[in-house]
């Protein structure tokens, strides 16, 4: 029983790498992709509802990731996402790879001091592994951004959807920064049988954002132990999916806590400290005492 006890209780914190919160007005827009566009309004992807549900599940950082489905909307797209950061708050900036201008962009993108850059590349309609992107990539590698890519087929299969296969081509231009493959690098999604997570380098890693709706628990823990709890991000998709789910799926797996603790919080926390972007009252060598239930 006082085992027991001791596997309950860690000093933690929480950082969830994969979040979206929108503007009021678009907020319901954004639902329809999953059919909850009629949500009562506290359900809503906006930041206060972000950060409501951030305190019921004791998260201390939450990362928005803007996506820039059009190459229009770069601008605005990445200005409401700068405005809507906050202290517990931290924004990646969102890219078009076909944007005009795109390494002005960039130059944009580090200017207003975003943590990383996200891409979505069946939202954007792009083939990101493309070589007509070299240099966009040569850039994000030069500039040392982070980046995240969704990852995978969710509900249809389309001709941009991507997987490590594409990952291995775009490390030949952008070898140096880290690339967080999200959807557990597309393995809780819809299954490729011609794709593996075999022999990536160290610098890339996944995060577990919709495998505690998508996937089973076995399956899980066995993609992380082969692919290593070192480089494994917790990251929820709010509004997608739930925070408290994303929690449980790590605390209630077979981990120790220390390797527990490196997927909650102290992965991403390392990412974003080389950057220059994570908060002072999060510092790698202090805990905060918290409960896990």
């Amino acid at each position: 029983m006082e085992e027991r006890q001791d596997e309950q209780r860690m000093n933690c914190r929480i950082i969830d790498i994969h979040t979206h919160i929108y503007p009021v007005a678009l907020a319901r827009r954004a639902m329809e992709v999953t059919g909850h566009e009629n949500d009562d309004f506290k359900k809503l992807p906006i930041r206060e509802n972000l950060l409501a549900r951030m305190r019921e599940a004791g998260v201390d950082l939450s990362v928005n990731l803007p996506v820039v489905s059009k190459p229009q909307n770069q601008g605005e797209v990445n200005r409401f996402a700068k405005e809507a950061a906050r202290k517990n708050i931290i924004s990646f900036g969102g890219l078009h790879p076909d944007c005009e201008n795109v390494i002005e962009e960039l130059e944009k993108l580090k200017d207003m001091e975003m943590a990383g850059i996200k891409f979505h590349p069946p939202f954007q309609k792009v083939h990101l592994d493309d070589p007509k992107y070299e240099e966009m990539w040569r850039k994000i590698n030069q500039l040392g951004f982070p980046v995240l890519i969704h990852m995978g087929t969710a509900r249809i299969v389309r001709p941009y959807d991507l997987y490590p296969s594409g990952i291995r081509k775009i490390l030949k231009f952008a070898p140096d920064i880290p690339i967080i493959m999200a959807h557990m690098g597309s393995f809780c999604m819809m299954k490729n049988p011609d794709e593996d997570l075999e022999n990536l380098p160290e610098n890339v890693f996944i995060d577990t954002a919709m495998s505690a709706e998508l996937e089973e628990a076995g399956e899980f823990e066995k993609i992380t132990r082969r692919f290593g709890t070192k480089r494994v991000l917790y990251g929820s998709d709010f509004p997608y999916g739930t925070q408290k789910a994303a929690i449980a799926r790590i605390k209630d797996s077979s981990f120790t806590d220390s390797e527990k603790e490196d997927m909650l919080w102290r992965n991403a926390a390392k990412i974003l400290k080389a950057v220059g972007k994570l908060p002072e009252n999060i510092e790698l060598q202090n805990f905060r005492k918290i409960t896990i239930k």
